[in-house]
């Protein structure tokens, strides 16, 4: 069957079209990563740091109460070790898993892990489970990362072809880091909460015992983390919350504790932080006064 001319300038057309598209697709990528790997600080400064330099004794994984609630400068005068804060806003234990793999890929374990846990990220059935891959897109090809993806979406393997893909839900952020980013990572990852509770924003109507479904894909990096933590003493907490939470939303993470030995330090209905609002910059975070009391708390009940 002969190909008309005008059919085969269309296929030409397209061809050139796909070529652009490929090379624009790749030259963005590198830019997004030569500006990711060397910015400034911020969130994408804090995430570098935590996956390709950490060295320290103590690391910190968790959510924004993680990253709020632990102040390193504390446990290295407490506990005579070097500390860093790996926490990152919104994560949970399929994202921290995730750098967990990526720090172990530099041959290298700390001393001790602290892994502060948040019902909802890490236990309950929660928002889209994709979105704790946001962080862990550009490191895609690394070790350990591409079963992260296909175990919360296996067409996600097929996405991560492009490059721009990888940085979609970040560009804003990494250009903002590497040209003039407002958090440092000199502060060894801490960020603290500065101001006082506002209590017209806290939600009267919170249920201690409300429902809930527990996520067995977060179970199950639950049961990863216990299982690779190697030679590093691994420690769940449980940080202060305004509200309390109730203890039936870690019953999977206790009973798991106890079969393998693991602390499991819960202070989040601890009557030193409860509806204290000195203490809290809002229902769900510590504020900094919050995070240096608990701080000092924490290093005396480790017991190291």
């Amino acid at each position: 069957m002969l190909i008309s001319e005008d059919m085969k300038k269309f296929l030409i057309k397209i061809a050139i079209f796909g070529i652009l598209l490929f090379g624009i697709d790749r030259l963005a990528g590198y830019a997004f990563a030569y500006m990711s790997e060397n910015a400034k600080g911020g969130f994408v400064g804090h995430y570098h740091q935590l996956i390709d330099k950490t060295n320290e004794d103590i690391l910190i994984f968790g959510s924004s109460r993680a990253i709020h609630h632990y102040n390193p400068t504390i446990i290295e005068d407490s506990l005579r070790m070097s500390c860093f804060n790996c926490g990152q806003e919104g994560s949970g234990i399929i994202q921290n898993y995730g750098f967990w793999m990526l720090i172990r890929e530099q041959h290298y374990e700390p001393k001790i892990i602290i892994y502060d846990v948040m019902d909802e990220f890490d236990l309950l059935i929660g928002e889209d489970n994709h979105k704790y891959l946001g962080w862990l897109k550009e490191s895609y090809n690394r070790d350990g990362i591409p079963e992260i993806f296909e175990s919360v979406d296996e067409t996600e393997i097929i996405k991560m072809f492009c490059q721009m893909y990888r940085y979609n839900s970040k560009w804003h952020q990494i250009m903002g880091d590497y040209i003039y980013p407002v958090y440092k990572v000199k502060s060894k990852g801490f960020l603290p909460l500065e101001g006082s509770l506002d209590t017209m924003k806290i939600n009267r109507n919170y249920d201690l015992n409300a429902k809930f479904k527990f996520d067995t894909l977060k179970i199950e990096y639950l049961h990863k983390m216990v299982n690779k933590h190697g030679n590093s003493k691994l420690v769940f907490v449980v940080s202060p919350s305004w509200y309390g939470i109730s203890d039936t939303h870690f019953e999977p993470l206790a009973e798991m504790c106890r079969k393998n030995r693991i602390p499991l330090l819960n202070y989040a209905n601890d009557q030193r932080f409860l509806h204290k609002n000195q203490f809290f910059k809002d229902g769900a975070h510590l504020n900094a006064k919050g995070a240096d009391e608990f701080t000092k708390i924490l290093v005396k009940d480790l017991n190291f």
